[in-house]
């Protein structure tokens, strides 16, 4: 579950919500600046589904005992997100086993850096179970290489493999910034997106994505994310095929207090209050 805090509420995303956004924003991804990736439909369908282990938790949901109300996606513990990312990436393998090797570099990603785009990365412990999960994740993917190796060069399927990788990163940040952050224009300090994510409180203010792929081959570029008016955020450079990518993911809100327990939290979810969360991405200097 993605959670912001706004006035006195709480503002909650499902995050099979959010990767649905994501799905949204990598299909729109090319134009005469930015490389459309390869294969751009199992690209786009890995970044609708990279969450989907979230599906079950975020309905019951989990309870960050410590603050009385529901857990935001980053206050999990290790235990539990090996658990649901490891039922998502089962399932995705068997739909489509592409789409199922790129969330499963996603998953080990978030335990190593982002593979080196995250400076510092998450931990959730220092018990090892993330050097187990990395190392048995690639253990897989060593027979489902094999299994798309048909009629392609090695070298070719692994810059195209990893590029996408490194795409699906942006794409899950764009959706992210999207969903949870203050997208009104702000004078705050510039950031980078995933250093802004911890916490449930938001501050205006320009965001950034760095180390985003142009190309296979090519030299990486900045984003830069500036809101220019209410839901408006400026990109540059700007990645999409069309001028404007308006992009939107349901929500819930519920009051901002105390909860005193699991129960309390589902109880007033059921009844709380549906919004559709709104970000349209534009070109530096759109006209309004």
């Amino acid at each position: 579950m993605l959670i912001k805090r706004r006035d006195n509420d709480l503002v909650l995303i499902e995050q099979v919500a959010h990767a649905k956004m994501a799905g949204e924003i990598a299909a729109h991804w090319g134009n005469e600046d930015f490389a459309v990736p390869t294969p751009h439909e199992k690209a786009t369908l890995a970044t609708a589904m990279h969450d989907d282990g979230w599906r079950e938790p975020d309905l019951l949901p989990l309870f960050n005992e410590a603050e009385q109300r529901p857990m935001h996606f980053l206050e999990i513990s290790m235990e539990e997100h090996v658990k649901l990312y490891s039922r998502g990436v089962d399932e995705v393998f068997t739909a489509d086993p592409y789409a199922g090797l790129l969330i499963s570099m996603h998953w080990t990603g978030l335990y190593r850096a982002r593979w080196g785009l995250q400076p510092g990365g998450i931990q959730w412990g220092t018990d090892g179970r993330q050097d187990e999960v990395v190392l048995a994740e690639e253990s897989r993917w060593i027979d489902v290489k094999r299994s798309l190796m048909e009629g392609l060069i090695r070298s070719d399927l692994e810059q195209h493999l990893w590029h996408n990788y490194d795409l699906l990163q942006t794409w899950d940040l764009l959706s992210l910034y999207a969903s949870v952050s203050d997208t009104t224009p702000g004078s705050g300090p510039s950031a980078h997106v995933f250093d802004t994510l911890k916490g449930i409180d938001q501050v205006p203010g320009p965001r950034t994505i760095p180390s985003v792929p142009v190309a296979i081959g090519r030299e990486r570029v900045e984003l830069t994310l500036t809101a220019v008016q209410p839901q408006i955020v400026e990109l540059d450079p700007y990645p999409f095929n069309v001028d404007r990518l308006h992009v939107t993911v349901p929500a819930r809100v519920i009051p901002d207090r105390h909860y005193s327990g699991p129960e309390d939290a589902r109880q007033t979810l059921s009844e709380a209050r549906a919004e559709t969360i709104e970000c349209t991405f534009v070109r530096p200097g759109f006209d309004s």
